[in-house]
């Protein structure tokens, strides 16, 4: 699942993908967030000892199709398929009425490939609207705010995992409204019962955050101790502390990270919690401050060859970057590359987290996947 998804030139398109993946809303001043602080033991339950516990972690990769000149994630599954235990597919949104509908292109080969290589295998629902119009709040209301409809959206998706061979459902939907922070609750409780009724599994992805701030716009609607009740899986979205929206900075930089986790495993067991690991670039131009394009990490290191200019690294925030400058001003580039994705791998050992989710596949500095198997692992089947 995500939260970002690809741009086509500059225009943010968002695992946001995802596991994800999408923009970050303007978060609440700092004097609201103050002396706020959650409990000590995550007040979510454990479920499905099939599919968790403290010792097992599995490595996600979300599956999108090409993106303008972004690529498809199927080279990159082709070639990693044997790290993967679980493999997202990010194919499927839904209308107002509960109506689920196919997101573009779908790859029947690579669901195949996933599945002979002893991978589950999950359907993305999301709320994109197609046209770079980005995650629609107003879907998501009229879904979630009708409990009619919204049964119905429960049902819709059941049938999905049981009739085409998913393994679950992967809820990727953003931008909900505050006001249905509940409702979304009740939705994702009631989906993840009748899912387990039919030995499928719910995984729901959520945008980072380090305090639960209900009002707020982007994460106000997600209730974390109420969605780990109802998930088997939580990915939380570790990235986009700087993207569209927001001036030129880190993706996710180690402290940020470090406390957006901190606070999630208080509200859910960590043996729920996958960790979202961005993998792409942002470039920012002086001349549209909040919206940076969306580069692959390939792109994003020829770009800086052909530019002529050096690759930095900051090692207080874990992040590389640098800068240029052309006709339509100075830019600012910040990427994910393998000594940045290497210290968020360490932040999951650390939690010790049910597993990893990559957003996206397609879009990584190679260096990830030698990472991922000398230090994370993998528990699926040979």
């Amino acid at each position: 699942m995500k939260k970002v998804l690809a741009i086509v030139l500059t225009l943010f398109f968002i695992v946001t993908l995802m596991a994800g993946c999408a923009p970050t809303a303007p978060k609440p001043p700092d004097t609201t967030m103050q002396g706020q602080t959650g409990p000590e033991k995550a007040e979510a339950d454990q479920t499905r000892p099939d599919i968790l516990g403290k010792d097992k972690r599995v490595v996600m990769g979300f599956y999108v199709e090409g993106e303008g000149p972004i690529p498809s994630s199927k080279q990159s599954l082709s070639a990693h398929a044997d790290l993967l235990d679980e493999v997202s597919f990010f194919w499927y949104s839904f209308d107002a009425n509960g109506n689920i509908k196919n997101s573009g292109k779908q790859d029947q080969d690579a669901k195949n490939l996933a599945k002979k290589k002893n991978a589950k295998v999950y359907a993305v629902i999301h709320n994109l609207v197609p046209g770079g119009q980005g995650f629609s709040p107003g879907v998501a209301h009229n879904v979630l705010a009708n409990p009619g409809i919204r049964t119905k959206f429960s049902q819709n998706l059941v049938k999905l995992a049981t009739t085409q061979g998913w393994d679950g459902i992967a809820l990727d939907i953003e931008k909900v409204p505050p006001q249905d922070r509940g409702s979304f609750s009740t939705f994702v409780k009631d989906l993840g019962t009748a899912l387990r009724a039919k030995d499928k599994v719910l995984n729901v992805s959520v945008p980072a955050k380090f305090i639960d701030y209900p009002a707020d716009l982007w994460s106000g609607a997600y209730d974390y101790s109420e969605i780990g009740k109802g998930a088997d899986q939580v990915v939380l979205m570790t990235y986009d502390e700087h993207g569209l929206g927001t001036t030129a900075g880190p993706i996710a930089s180690h402290s940020w990270v470090d406390r957006v986790i901190s606070f999630a495993v208080t509200k859910i067991p960590p043996e729920k919690i996958v960790q979202g690991i961005p993998v792409y670039a942002f470039d920012w131009a002086s001349t549209k401050p909040t919206v940076p394009a969306y580069l692959t990490f390939d792109q994003a290191q020829k770009q800086a060859k052909a530019k002529g200019v050096p690759m930095l690294y900051d090692a207080e925030n874990e992040a590389a970057h640098y800068t240029y400058t052309d006709n339509t001003g100075r830019h600012e580039v910040y990427l994910e590359n393998k000594q940045a994705m290497d210290a968020k791998l360490s932040y999951a050992k650390k939690h010790n987290l049910h597993g990893i989710a990559v957003w996206r596949m397609g879009m990584e500095d190679p260096g990830l996947w030698a990472s991922v198997k000398a230090a994370y692992g993998t528990n699926k089947a040979k």
